[in-house]
Formats: structure tokens, C-alpha cells, sequence
């Protein structure tokens, strides 16, 4: 067991928050360090080692602290863009929760407002909800806004499951879209694709990740108009468990995934027909990347 193991096993949630805090700042001075990257850099990023192309359906994950740029945060949406072109449709996680875990974001019973709600999912993915073509999928707590032409597409079913993950949810449908999943100042360690396979086993994995409690949760849709959504919650106390670097490393092919360091900053490219098909048939041979100790009993 690692010292990180250690600490969650044996420190209150407090004392785990602070030494988060503190991990961030220190990671944040690193960061500062480093040689800017210019928008060219960046962009030669995006096509050499993170392997966009025109047409590209991108879901990206982005974690500003962890890059330092010599240009404005927002123009890596444009960037991309630029990359994808017209063709191209990117996506970002929208979450509404500030500081808390979805369960306890739902236990308090707000209202998602589809067109108002903000993300806290970092400050790029609320700059991408704010712009008029985007469409926000309309989950109470694992939304996700899309700018391009398989926006509506992706986003239009992701109510209609308890499960965030299934099927019916524009992860899920990555898949179909041969999708590409990234990181930028992000590890693998803040994949949520990876949930597809938990969602897709449902009660045959092996893991209990949700709360036993489903939620009803009040909504507002595009319309204007409240509806109840239905969806289950992560239990933070499992799922925050996974060393998915490692997992990557080990199990998976690099095709299908990898982390990358690219002048000390942290990235990461997935394909996601691949890391799916893949995380699945490790799933079937009981190879998945939770711990054994979080194990339904």
C-alpha cells in the first residue's frame, strides 16, 4: 500500500482536503516554473501528440493550473477548434457541484437549470458553456456541453437513464462518434470515460460505485420548462480508489490510451472504441482498476 492509500485509510476527510490543498499548490509552483507555451507550441500539441485531426469528435478534459501558457486560457477552445475544424464537434464536462461530491451536490436538492446552472468542472468548461452554440445536456449532475455539429446528437438522451454512464449518455456515445478523449494539464487520473464500463456491466461489476439511494432530481430544460431526472450517485468512498496511470500503464494498449508528459506538464490521449473495447474485456477477465478491497463483499 502507498502512502496515498495510507492517508485515506487512516485521515479524516479534513485533514485528506488539506493535504490535497497542499499537493495542488505545490504541483501549481511546478507548473509556474516551466517554459511558456506559445499558441503555436499548443496547437503542434493538439495535432503531433494528442493526434487531432479535422473532423474529430474531442472530449477534453483540462485542468488550467497544470499548464502554463503564454496566452489567454480561452483561446485553447478556438485552438481546437482551429484543429477539428467546422467537421469537428468538442466536448467538456459541465459539472454543477462546487467543492462537494455529486452525492452530496444532490442531497441538497438544488435545481439544474440546463441554460443557467455553472460548471465547476474548471474555468475552461464554463467559458465553453457560456458560448451560444453550445449544447448542455440536460443530467442533474454529470452534464456535459458540446460545441459542433454532433452536439444535439450527443447530448439529446443523456436524461433518460439513471445511469450517467450508459448508453444513453454522451459518453457512452463516444464510442459510436470514434471518439477522442484528452487531457490537458490532466492525467488519466481525471478520466470519467472509464465509467462506461462500470455502467455498462451495471449489477455484474464487481465494484459497488454508486450509493444504494437514486435521486429525483428537479430540472430545467432548454424550454424552460421543471422535469424530474432520475440518476444515481458515485460513491466517492470507492471510486476515488483507482490509480488509472497506473491501470493504463499496465493493462492497456497505447493505442487505446496513455498518459504523456510533454515539457513537464501533464497530458493525456485516448481513443475511446478502443480503450472501451479493451477496459471491457479486462472487466470480463476480473481486471478492472479498483482495488480488491473495495470489492462488493
Amino acid at each position: 500500500m502507498d502512502l496515498q492509500k495510507i492517508a485515506r485509510a487512516v485521515l479524516p476527510g479534513r485533514a485528506l482536503a488539506q493535504l490535497r490543498r497542499v499537493k495542488w499548490e505545490r504541483e501549481r509552483r511546478r507548473v509556474a516554473l516551466l517554459s511558456p507555451l506559445t499558441e503555436p507550441d499548443f496547437r503542434e500539441i493538439l495535432i503531433r501528440d494528442l493526434s487531432m485531426e479535422a473532423g474529430d469528435v474531442v472530449y477534453v478534459h483540462s485542468g488550467m493550473d497544470g499548464l502554463n501558457l503564454a496566452f489567454p486560457f480561452y483561446r485553447i477552445l478556438f485552438l481546437i477548434q482551429e484543429v477539428i475544424g467546422p467537421g469537428g464537434t468538442v466536448v467538456f464536462p459541465t459539472y454543477p457541484n462546487h467543492l462537494i461530491s455529486s452525492y452530496e451536490y444532490l442531497l441538497q436538492g438544488k435545481v439544474f437549470d440546463v441554460r443557467r446552472t455553472p460548471s465547476y468542472t474548471g474555468i475552461l468548461t464554463e467559458f465553453a458553456r457560456r458560448q451560444r452554440n453550445a449544447v448542455r445536456s440536460l443530467h442533474p449532475s454529470k452534464s456535459v456541453c458540446a460545441i459542433g455539429p454532433a452536439a444535439k446528437e450527443l447530448t439529446a438522451t443523456h436524461h433518460l437513464s439513471p445511469y450517467p454512464y450508459d448508453t444513453c449518455s454522451p459518453y457512452y456515445k463516444l464510442i459510436a462518434h470514434r471518439g477522442k478523449i484528452v487531457g490537458l494539464g490532466a492525467s488519466t487520473n481525471y478520466i470519467s470515460f472509464g465509467y462506461c464500463v462500470d455502467d455498462a456491466l451495471k449489477e455484474k461489476f464487481p465494484v459497488r460505485v454508486y450509493h444504494k439511494q437514486i435521486f429525483d432530481a428537479a430540472c430545467i430544460t432548454y424550454q424552460g420548462e421543471r422535469v424530474v431526472v432520475r440518476t444515481h450517485a458515485h460513491d466517492m468512498s470507492t471510486v476515488m480508489h483507482p490509480d488509472m496511470p497506473r491501470f493504463m500503464r499496465t493493462y492497456v494498449s497505447e493505442k487505446a490510451c496513455r498518459d504523456v508528459t510533454i515539457r513537464g506538464m501533464r497530458f493525456f490521449r485516448a481513443y475511446a472504441p478502443t480503450l472501451f473495447e479493451e477496459m471491457m474485456s479486462l472487466a470480463e477477465q476480473d481486471i478492472i482498476a479498483y482495488p480488491r478491497s473495495v470489492y462488493r463483499k
